[in-house]
């Protein structure tokens, strides 16, 4: 469980690559798991259980099927297990290391509060830039392309995966 957890550091401090973890189906469903757990836990949009799972439910499938058509484009297919495990696993640990800052932001009341939201905000925004670079660094290595192509790729997916979520999800209001 440790070395696993080293290795998701060590994936999002760009040390490590998707190649680097074992393709196992137990991991990557443990992984995607904690990804819809966390994603649930975070949800502010939805007031019910099953809202907030449906949410997260297709949030990771549709991540899933832009990563593995990516991949099945480029003939590398084979490496859909690490891939999604990479990902899934650095989105979980973001994930968490956003929440202190997030509830910060939710306990406050007061508008007058705002100035102090400021940073907790720029911490959010920093660990999203982050994530999408952590993202960038996973397509490098699982297509072997350079970064300028791995950047290409990951706004791909986040277009595609956001344009889909806001598609099925946008009569939500915050």
């Amino acid at each position: 469980m440790i070395t696993i957890l080293k290795y998701f550091i060590e994936l999002c401090l760009l040390r490590k690559g998707p190649q680097d973890i074992p393709a196992s189906q137990i991991l990557l469903v443990s992984t995607g798991s904690l990804l819809i757990l966390t994603a649930i836990l975070s949800d502010q949009l939805h007031g019910d259980l099953l809202g907030k799972l449906g949410f997260a439910l297709t949030q990771v499938a549709l991540l899933s099927a832009v990563v593995w058509a990516v991949l099945s484009i480029r003939k590398v297919s084979e490496r859909t297990v690490q891939t999604l495990t990479a990902l899934y696993g650095s989105g979980t640990l973001i994930q968490l290391l956003i929440w202190p800052f997030r509830a910060q932001i939710i306990n406050m009341e007061d508008p007058q509060q705002a100035q102090e939201a400021l940073l907790p905000l720029m911490a959010i925004v920093g660990f999203a830039v982050w994530s999408f670079i952590i993202m960038i660094h996973i397509y490098r290595n699982a297509l072997d392309i350079t970064r300028g192509k791995a950047i290409m790729v990951s706004i791909f997916t986040q277009v595609i995966v956001g344009m889909a979520m806001f598609s099925m999800f946008q009569d939500l209001q915050p």
